[in-house]
């Protein structure tokens, strides 16, 4: 049995937790462009909670900490995210604010454009994160993001730093990642975009990308693995750079792919696998989801999985 096979090890997710409508059209409008759309699909998303449903998927135990609004999208985030085997025991129900949502576009090309209203994403609060220190502690890593505010993942990694804890960060949006905060990162997971606007550089070609990751690796992060869409991923970290390939294949829909490759690369390291193994892994689920219609309900199975690779 290898690293991949075993039982896996708890992960602790800290992040947001929306309502996705999802809108289809031939392609995106313009500025004051109206457009008639093909299809209306309603699911579950945020990048928080995008990650804990794709890591519990793939078999991972996943801890959910968030905030939804009290009120009918809310009690569906919960009972969705109870559905997928993830403890909800730290997700609070916000008396002030909605459930975060997103209105997203695609188009026939897999293009997307997202507008989000953070709702009760903004409540998440470092007393909330203390709240669940004993599930950090617990974890063989935690996962943040920044759609909630930039405190509660500072708290986070602060706890898992000191439990020695792996902490794996999104850095998005990028606007809000401050040194702090990547000082206390174990591994960082930019796209070409934010790793551009954290080091000033302009990814035009694989030396430009690893330069890059170096000069975040001069801000504390100890790996980064830079994600390039077509052109695949770039491991670095002590060892040198590794570029990962994508895997080819006929893409439907691209919203939350990013986020499916960042679960399953931290359920992997969980499990045991080096950081460039878990960059492949992460490389067949994402290219899964992209075939898939949807951000949630696009996400395999360690089942599944399994099966495409073979």
């Amino acid at each position: 049995m290898d690293a991949s096979e075993r039982i896996p090890r708890k992960i602790c997710v800290v992040g947001s937790a929306n309502v996705d409508l999802t809108f289809r059209t031939h392609r995106l409008p313009l500025p004051g462009e109206t457009l008639a759309g093909s299809s209306l699909h309603q699911g579950m998303g945020g990048k928080g909670a995008n990650q804990a449903v794709a890591a519990a998927r793939l078999g991972a135990r996943v801890t959910f900490v968030a905030r939804v609004g009290n009120d009918a999208f809310g009690s569906e985030a919960l009972a969705s995210y109870a559905a997928e085997g993830i403890d909800t025991s730290f997700i609070h129900k916000d008396n002030e604010r909605p459930t975060g949502t997103a209105a997203i576009l695609v188009d026939d090309k897999a293009e997307n454009s997202i507008i989000v209203v953070a709702g009760a994403n903004e409540g998440l609060t470092p007393d909330d994160i203390k709240a669940a220190t004993s599930s950090i502690e617990s974890a063989a890593l935690v996962l943040c993001q920044l759609e909630t505010p930039l405190g509660t993942a500072i708290e986070a990694f602060r706890i898992a730093r000191a439990s020695g804890t792996l902490t794996v960060l999104t850095p998005a949006p990028v606007s809000l990642v401050t040194d702090e905060l990547l000082a206390l990162c174990d591994v960082c997971i930019p796209n070409k975009t934010e790793i551009a606007a954290l080091t000033g550089c302009l990814i035009e070609n694989y030396d430009d990308a690893k330069n890059a990751a170096n000069l975040l690796r001069q801000k504390g992060v100890k790996r980064v693995v830079l994600t390039m869409g077509g052109e695949g991923a770039l491991v670095v970290d002590d060892e040198g750079a590794t570029h990962i390939p994508r895997m080819k294949v006929d893409a439907v829909d691209t919203t939350g792919a990013g986020d499916a490759f960042t679960a399953a690369l931290a359920v992997s390291l969980a499990n045991g696998l080096d950081i460039r193994q878990s960059a492949r892994q992460a490389s067949i689920v994402a290219a899964i989801s992209v075939t898939r219609i949807g951000t949630q309900s696009s996400y395999p199975t360690g089942k599944e999985v399994q099966a495409w690779r073979r």
